[in-house]
């Protein structure tokens, strides 16, 4: 108690901060980061100079052993004493963003940005965060530089055969040349004969149209295209939506979006997934860039993965010098095709894949299957990754990937005989196990199998090893598991035959074979209380005159209800008794 009296106000306020900043970490070690944050406050506003290093230090060491929570705790503290720390602030946003937590990233960018708005780090991870990309800093800034000298779309590859503008070029500059040979024959008869004539002035003229025929005879230009993607739609039916599609992107790789566009009208997004980017190109092309954006914006929220809508929208905004949001959207591109090996269509990435499978390259093939899965799932995709990942013997694997497929197809056969297999694998694992007498393995292979599908045999082969093992809960537990299949099973048979009975009664009924069906709905009784057999059969008495047996039926039937509500009450009882036990 003296010692307190003579101790200097500095050495309290010493003390009190150590006491604080002791509990804050303790906190911080106990993940109650609010909690920390106010002790760190309570530190800073006792003494900051002497406080701020402190915090920089563990903010350091924080982050130095992957305590982004921590770190962030610290510097948010720091960044309150220290508001013009621009680099600080960035520094978080990235903690912040590593959390995914992408509001709080985007406040802290904001936050170094005010400071120092030329800051092209904040710049850039402001960017990367808004598109949910983890990249940060310098490598944003890379990602984006390979779009640099990209002015122009990126647009699919043409349909059908390998080169196909090179040989239409061909074809059309020879049937051009041809066209042009006529004409020139024509036109030359026609000087010939206009100077036979004395029709100089008129021959001159012929001349001058013969030099400029000459000149563009090597010359084809959009139209002599546009003519022959006409003829192929008219010639080849079978192919005519891909001609259509070639022509679209040829009139839009060439500025004709009216061609284009008009083109566009007979397609549409189930024939083409990139149509509709195609459309919003043809529509900038019209000086129509809002609705184009519009479009684009609407198609990604269908399918945010898409790397041409992204990348094309990325460009677009490039063109009307909206810097930030084209660097948006060029980073999200720049990530995804990090993802895809450069590959831009989904459709392409796929077929990657199928050839990479085929041709054995089966780690490769599963990364592509991976990636296209999270962005177009299908129950093939799925189906194929499961495959590979039985092939690998990775089990656990692939029944998490047909249970997906069974997700997006509850009846797929694949999806349960996959399944099937899988477990059958387990319990010969197990038998083998079994016939050398070791239990303990065998059972933890049945668990498995348990684990993907549960079957009756499975369920009273695994109880049999738990009594092996002498652990008689598991066993009663398995044991009372398959009689109740047992009785469900048998239940199912039954239900079955009850409804052949049911359509027998009814066709002896249409026949007027009154007392087959009287004798076919009386079984039918005696499987089931069933309140529409019994006005069935109350019916046919009724209408035979027959009073006796209408009556007895009446007295039958509630004894049938009374007992059934006797045995539900029961097995409520019995339910409640075993909740009791197992509490």
């Amino acid at each position: 108690m003296l010692k307190g009296l003579f101790q200097s106000k500095e050495e309290k306020i010493r003390i009190k901060i150590e006491e604080h900043l002791t509990e804050g970490m303790k906190l911080m070690s106990e993940k109650f980061y609010n909690g920390a944050m106010i002790e760190f406050d309570k530190a800073m506003e006792l003494n900051p100079d002497v406080v701020y290093p402190r915090l920089v230090e563990e903010l350091s060491n924080a982050a130095a052993s992957g305590e982004l929570q921590s770190a962030l705790a610290i510097g948010l503290n720091l960044i309150k004493e220290k508001n013009e720390d621009y680099e600080l602030a960035n520094k978080l946003g990235n903690y912040a963003r590593e959390l995914e937590d992408y509001k709080q990233a985007e406040g802290l960018y904001k936050t170094a940005l005010k400071v120092n708005r030329g800051y092209t780090k904040a710049f850039y991870n402001l960017a990367a965060s808004q598109a949910r990309v983890k990249i940060f800093d310098d490598a944003v800034q890379s990602a984006v530089s390979k779009f640099d000298n990209v002015s122009d779309y990126i647009l699919p590859e043409y349909l059908g055969e390998e080169k196909l503008l090179e040989k239409m070029t061909e074809k059309v500059t020879l049937e051009k040349k041809a066209k042009v040979k006529e004409k020139l024959q024509e036109l030359t008869v026609n000087r010939d004969k206009m100077i036979e004539e004395g029709s100089a002035v008129e021959a001159k003229g012929i001349d001058l149209e013969i030099k400029k025929l000459q000149e563009s005879a090597d010359k084809v230009d959009p139209a002599d295209f546009i003519e022959e993607f006409d003829r192929l739609i008219k010639e080849d039916a079978e192919n005519e939506k891909d001609h259509l599609f070639n022509k679209v992107l040829y009139t839009v790789e060439n500025k004709l979006p009216d061609v284009a566009l008009e083109a566009i009208s007979k397609l549409s997004i189930k024939d083409f997934e990139t149509i509709g980017m195609l459309k919003a190109l043809a529509l900038e092309q019209k000086g129509k860039r809002e609705e184009a954006v519009s479009s684009l914006i609407k198609l990604l929220g269908k399918n945010e993965f898409n790397r041409y809508n992204n990348v094309n929208l990325g460009l677009m905004y490039k063109r009307a010098r909206k810097k930030f949001l084209a660097t948006k959207y060029l980073i999200k591109t720049a990530a995804l095709l990090e993802k895809s090996n450069g590959i831009y269509s989904m459709k392409e990435l796929i077929k990657e894949a199928d050839e990479c499978y085929e041709s054995g390259s089966i780690k490769k093939a599963l990364n592509y299957y991976t990636i296209a899965v999270t962005e177009v799932p299908t129950p093939r995709l799925w189906d194929q990754i499961g495959t590979i990942y039985i092939e690998r013997k990775k089990y656990d694997d692939a029944v998490e990937a047909f249970r997906n497929l069974l997700e997006l197809d509850p009846k797929s056969e694949i999806g349960d005989s996959k399944l099937l297999e899988i477990h059958n694998y387990y319990v010969e694992k197990a038998d083998t196990l079994l016939n050398d007498r070791k239990f303990k393995p065998a059972s933890d292979y049945l668990h498995k199998a348990l684990g993907v599908i549960r079957l009756p045999d499975t369920v009273k082969k695994a109880a049999s090893v738990y009594k092996q093992l002498n652990l008689p809960e598991k066993e009663k537990e398995l044991l009372k598991e398959y009689q109740t299949m047992m009785d469900e099973e048998k239940a199912k048979e039954q239900e079955v035959k009850r409804q052949e009975l049911i359509a027998k009664g009814k066709q002896q009924l249409a026949k007027k074979d009154y007392r087959s069906s009287i004798a076919t709905f009386e079984a039918v009784l005696r499987m089931k209380v069933d309140k529409k057999i019994f006005l069935q059969l109350a019916a046919l008495y009724k209408g035979l005159k027959k009073r006796d047996d209408l009556a007895d039926l009446e007295k039958r039937w509630e004894s049938m209800v009374a007992h059934e509500e006797k045995l539900k009450q029961f097995e409520k009882e019995e339910a409640r008794k075993q909740q009791a036990e197992e509490e």
